[in-house]
């Protein structure tokens, strides 16, 4: 069955968050033979929270069994836990009923989901050109030159870096959906290493790191407007959610890396 990089990009986000759910049931079941009554409710609500998580990124048709379940016992528990004294028992024969099924599920999209539904690239291009992203990643690209042709910049290693972030950004800024948040996700962690932090004690890089900086918060804003236009759209074609589409954005690893470097 063919699969374009957008659904591959949407199956392995179905796979990370169904493994952070099968973290969390493990921590959630060692919660609940324990002493620790706080432990237990917190441990629960988070696994009920990676659970919402992962359902929010499925349509109704694609929800297995094992996960409604799972969800009803969960929520009864939040209800249940601190009126029934056997409130835990009955989780735990809960978890224990859906092991297998929660450890061993395989995801799969039929095939014409796979062909039509789940096809990102076409809807995300359409909004992508009429958005400031074309002109967002031009921007980046063009400080990331004039870093590195400055001169300023004496560590071999961090021009490497440079040059490595440039070539990502001009190989995938006209990318599929796929490429260019791949291409984020990078980014994302480029800007919290310390050494992109060290920029600052260079002053003529210094300014156009931090005008860097301020085009990617705007780029994240757009990225943003982005997604919840493509999420609106396929809401209403398809009548699905697509929460797979948001993502973590990049400001805020932005604003976490100059607190770390203040």
């Amino acid at each position: 069955m063919s699969q374009n990089e957008s659904v591959n990009f949407f199956m392995r986000v179905v796979n990370e968050r169904h493994k952070d759910l099968i973290t969390n049931i493990d921590k959630l079941y060692i919660s609940l033979v324990s002493e620790n009554k706080k432990e237990k409710v917190t441990a629960n609500e988070v696994a009920l929270g990676s659970l919402n998580t992962l359902s929010s990124f499925l349509s109704e048709s694609d929800t297995p069994h094992w996960l409604t379940d799972l969800k009803g016992r969960l929520n009864w528990y939040v209800t249940n836990h601190s009126k029934r004294n056997d409130s835990n028992k009955v989780l735990i024969d809960k978890l224990i009923e859906l092991n297998q099924q929660i450890h061993n599920h395989k995801w799969t999209l039929d095939q014409e989901v796979t062909n039509d539904s789940y096809n990102f690239d076409e809807i995300y291009e359409r909004f992508k050109i009429a958005s400031k992203l074309p002109e967002l990643f031009d921007i980046l690209i063009d400080t990331l030159e004039k870093m590195i042709a400055s001169g300023e910049v004496d560590s071999i290693k961090t021009v490497t870096g440079l040059q490595q972030l440039l070539a990502l950004l001009k190989q995938n800024k006209s990318g599929s959906y796929f490429s260019v948040m791949a291409s984020w996700e990078f980014l994302g962690g480029f800007i919290k290493n310390t050494m992109w932090a060290t920029l600052d004690s260079i002053p003529v890089i210094k300014q156009m790191k931090k005008g860097f900086e301020k085009t990617v918060e705007d780029m994240d804003r757009e990225l943003d407007e982005v997604h919840k236009s493509i999420a609106e759209e396929m809401r209403a074609k398809y009548n699905t959610t697509v929460n797979s589409l948001t993502y973590k954005r990049q400001s805020e690893n932005l604003l976490e890396n100059k607190k770390e470097t203040a």
